[in-house]
């Protein structure tokens, strides 16, 4: 749940309990209202109507009980105390309000007791006389108890949810600041650097100017980076050059051998090294474009094999795939040369399953112990002891096609080959035109 929709829930829950609360309150308080009305009512029928009873013949105490009666109060008079009424749980406060109104009634041993039908309660009860008759009534008002239902929540609440709901744009549109930093954020990764308004409340605004600093200061880092490599290419070239032309005018042809293979071998750790560092710029740059995949790992295979080494490709004719020629290209090229390197066969097979594309390359030298394979893909790391041969350059081959495949959306996964050495499968998915 997002930064909104928790300040909206906490809105919400604390507004509900509010609601149920006043309701609670409110309804007690009306019960007691309703209560103390109706027992001061009671208490004065009760008092007059025993005035009169009292007064009248015995004979005519039945029919006076009935004149009494009205829609409200409905009066018996018998000689015996009546039967209390079944499973009618006793008023004891209604009892208690209605002598505190008329203490005459206080010694007159008076029960109230409530009895339901359906919806509608009401009370029932009796009284003893002074002769020692009784009179039994009953008030048909309807009395109501506390009644906290789910529709008095709802009502309640709908003036609440409508300020939620104005409450929650209001919170949106103070923290859109933010989700501009969110979106930023994931375009500066692309290489995209875009100042973001500085709005919203202090805090906000505080961020949002602490994140436009921080992205001209990285916009500033890659591009005095991008010039350091630029200068750092042609200064190191401009004397290899000079060295190579000295070389050549060496009269002794081993000592003139020797040096080529040396200037060579620096040019190679220099290449790979300018390669690694300005890797992620120079693929960001090139387009993405339609090629036939098939044909160009045919071809490095070709190249390798007119260089006389053993090098065969498994796979179609054509394939054609929206990618990045120049840097796929560097990707499998780095595969190839390593795996010619450290041995002297070489498979390249081209396959697809899944909507993923797998570039697997296979050599027959000493491979990778499974325990390292992860280890070879850290930038600058070179396992001399699990190689047979001289290691070139500065361990940046794996590394380079790691990070390839990872802007690419694959990966690179390291196994033992079926030759018997190093299985590296570089994994991209099939982009939509």
């Amino acid at each position: 749940m997002g930064l909104v929709g928790q300040i909206v829930a906490i809105l919400f829950v604390t507004i509900l309990l509010d609601s149920a609360a006043s309701t609670f309150l409110y309804e007690r308080a009306s019960q007691f209202s309703i209560d103390g009305d109706k027992a001061r009512r009671l208490s004065e029928h009760l008092v007059l109507s025993a005035r009169l009873i009292e007064k009248a013949p015995e004979a005519e105490r039945k029919t006076v009980a009935e004149e009494l009666t009205t829609t409200r109060y409905h009066l018996v008079w018998t000689e015996n105390q009546p039967r209390v009424p079944h499973i009618s749980p006793l008023l004891t406060f209604i009892s208690r309000q209605v002598v505190e109104w008329e203490p005459e009634l206080r010694n007159r041993n008076l029960k109230l007791y409530l009895r339901t039908a359906d919806e509608n309660s009401s009370i029932v009860g009796a009284m003893r006389l002074r002769d020692g008759s009784w009179l039994s009534f009953s008030a048909k008002d309807h009395i109501h108890q506390l009644d906290l239902t789910f529709g008095r929540i709802i009502a309640s609440l709908v003036p609440a949810v409508a300020l939620i709901v104005l409450g929650s744009i209001m919170i949106r549109q103070t923290l859109r600041p933010m989700r501009e930093v969110a979106v930023a954020a994931e375009t500066i990764g692309e290489g995209v650097f875009k100042p973001i308004p500085v709005r919203g409340p202090k805090e906000v605004r505080e961020v949002v100017s602490a994140f436009n600093s921080m992205q001209e200061r990285i916009d500033q880092l890659i591009s005095d980076r991008m010039l350091a490599l630029a200068a750092v290419g042609h200064d190191f070239r401009t004397p290899l050059a000079r060295l190579r032309l000295r070389a050549d005018a060496i009269g002794n042809e081993e000592i003139s051998h020797d040096i080529e293979q040396d200037i060579g071998e620096m040019e190679q750790m220099i290449d790979s090294l300018l390669a690694y560092l300005s890797g992620e710029e120079a693929t960001e740059a090139e387009p993405v474009s339609l090629n036939d995949l098939a044909v160009l790992c045919a071809t490095l295979i070709d190249t390798a094999s007119d260089q006389g080494f053993d090098a065969i490709y498994d796979g179609p004719d054509h394939f054609a795939a929206l990618l990045r020629p120049l840097a796929i290209k560097r990707a499998l090229s780095n595969l190839i040369n390593n795996a010619l390197h450290f041995g002297s066969q070489v498979e390249l097979r081209l396959s697809t399953a899944d909507g993923v594309i797998s570039m697997e390359v296979s050599d027959d030298g000493p491979g990778i112990p499974e325990e390292h394979r992860e280890h070879v893909l850290t930038p600058f790391v070179r396992l001399d002891v699990a190689r047979s041969r001289n290691t070139e350059g500065f361990g940046l081959g794996l590394p380079i096609v790691d990070r390839i495949g990872r802007f690419h959306g694959g990966r690179l996964t390291l196994g033992d080959s079926h030759l018997g050495g190093l299985s590296a499968r570089l994994d991209i998915p099939i982009q939509q035109q």
